[in-house]
């Protein structure tokens, strides 16, 4: 586990609070200018100033690192800063400041695909960019600061996404909304905070879900178009009820609603990647990254998105990259576990689904890890073995917490009739079903393309 999710709760908090400014007052005092100086800077000179979401009209913070960052960097004439001592550049870890290995004798367009993903790399890592000017949201925080500052609180671990700091984010949160439930963005806020918790903490997905869509209607009966509640309710409408028209309606609703969100786009564009509309998937979340510099999960997300569009060389690149340097983030060990199937390695894939099983603690996941462990030590035969005789099960049973990669497993070990037993049983139930970029790599491992695409096709979402 990384320090992050082994603080305790207290100290993780107490780490937030410490290093955050809050107000352009607060902001220019650091740096001993005036609060219109800073404004101007986070307009022209990228000044990495924060919105809060859902906070009222202009209430900005800033942390003390990224500051210190971006004053250590040379400007000349009057605009120069020379109040905050100089930090040193931020640098990609050794084991990336080269690019990634290659096998001698590769084309050359797969080092320039790696050489660019890299850049993709050091730009999301190095840079923060701000919009042209600060957006008013139109919402204002409860009327008691103790409220207030517990909502602001939980926001800030709620980011974090840690299974710790999500757990004291939705407590937190249920406290807002108990003792101020007229506040709005506090039920939206609760309701994003237990979505998250289903991929980054021990929140059963049923469970998770069940709450969210509670929590954000409360929410839009109090404010109809508020986009928090809206991007809940669209990604509650996708990923719990498979309906893409409703996911698109309630999106459009928060991007109407608020253009410049940044955390919709992201969501979106997962969305839209999962389904398959992958230009447009690549446009939000660059719209997104925009926003959001140096976000790890974004940054995971979009070397899955590359990844599955067909970008498979800078994909790579950026998801081992964020392995490397974000060994305890768990999403880029469960795209990675994909990625090995693809390439036929399944004691590859058996090592990322132990390390995600370990960061996420659930008790289903631990059991499924040692079997992988013992398989393991045995040798890649057991692994393979291990690996495709489950997934051979539960395509045969419908039992599988994803058809896509059961039958890319059963696609690599020649199980064509597990294959066909699972569209049988979709077709019966009338599933729906997204992960096309894995889809995709199934179809092209098939025996014949055209008909076990046109197969697959009627259970895509």
């Amino acid at each position: 586990m990384d320090r992050a999710t082994a603080l305790p709760e207290r100290d993780v908090a107490s780490r937030f609070a410490e290093d955050r400014i809050d107000g352009w007052k607060s902001i220019a005092a650091y740096f001993g200018r005036d609060r219109t100086t800073v404004i101007r800077w986070a307009r022209e000179r990228a000044l990495p100033v924060h919105r809060l979401p859902g906070g009222r009209v202009g209430t900005v913070y800033a942390l003390r690192g990224e500051l210190d960052r971006w004053a250590s960097r040379p400007v000349d004439g009057a605009d120069a800063v020379d109040t905050v001592a100089p930090a040193p550049p931020m640098l990609l870890p050794d084991s990336s400041a080269a690019s990634v290995p290659v096998a001698r004798g590769r084309p050359r367009p797969r080092l320039l695909a790696i050489l660019a993903a890299l850049l993709v790399i050091a730009i999301v890592a190095l840079v923060t960019v701000w919009p042209a000017a600060p957006r008013a949201s139109g919402v204002v925080l409860p009327a008691d600061p103790a409220v207030a500052s517990r909502f602001l609180m939980a926001r800030d671990l709620v980011a974090a996404r840690s299974p710790a700091t999500l757990a004291r984010g939705v407590a937190l949160l249920q406290a807002v909304t108990t003792a101020a439930p007229g506040f709005a963005p506090g039920h939206a806020a609760l309701a994003e905070a237990l979505l998250l918790s289903r991929e980054f903490a021990q929140q059963d997905d049923a469970e998770a879900f069940d709450r969210a869509r509670v929590a954000a209607r409360r929410s839009l009966r109090l404010a109809p178009d508020l986009p928090m509640a809206r991007r809940a309710m669209g990604f509650i409408a996708y990923w719990a009820d498979h309906d893409r028209a409703e996911a698109d309606l309630q999106f459009g609703a928060a991007l109407a609603a608020d253009p410049d969100d940044a955390l919709t786009r992201f969501w979106y564009g997962n969305i839209l990647s999962d389904r398959g509309d992958h230009v447009a998937a690549l446009r939000e979340l660059d719209r997104a990254r925009l926003a959001l510099p140096g976000s790890i999960a974004l940054m995971t997300d979009y070397g899955w998105a590359l990844w599955a569009a067909g970008r498979d060389a800078e994909g790579r690149a950026i998801l081992d990259w964020v392995e490397r340097a974000h060994p305890d983030f768990p999403v880029a060990h469960e795209c990675l576990s994909i990625v090995a199937l693809v390439e036929g390695d399944f004691t590859a894939h058996a090592r990322h689904v132990v390390r995600v099983a370990r960061l996420r603690q659930g008790r289903s996941l631990q059991r499924d890890a040692a079997g992988l462990d013992r398989a393991l030590a045995a040798g890649p035969a057991d692994v393979r073995r291990v690996v495709t005789d489950r997934a051979v099960r539960q395509l045969q049973a419908g039992t599988d917490p994803s058809p896509a990669v059961a039958m890319l497993i059963a696609a690599r070990a020649g199980r064509w009739d597990a294959v066909a037993a699972r569209l049988r049983i979709g077709e019966a139930r009338r599933e729906r079903w997204g992960e096309a970029g894995i889809l995709d790599r199934v179809v092209r491992l098939s025996p014949d393309a055209k008909v076990w695409e046109a197969r697959i096709a009627r259970r895509r979402i």
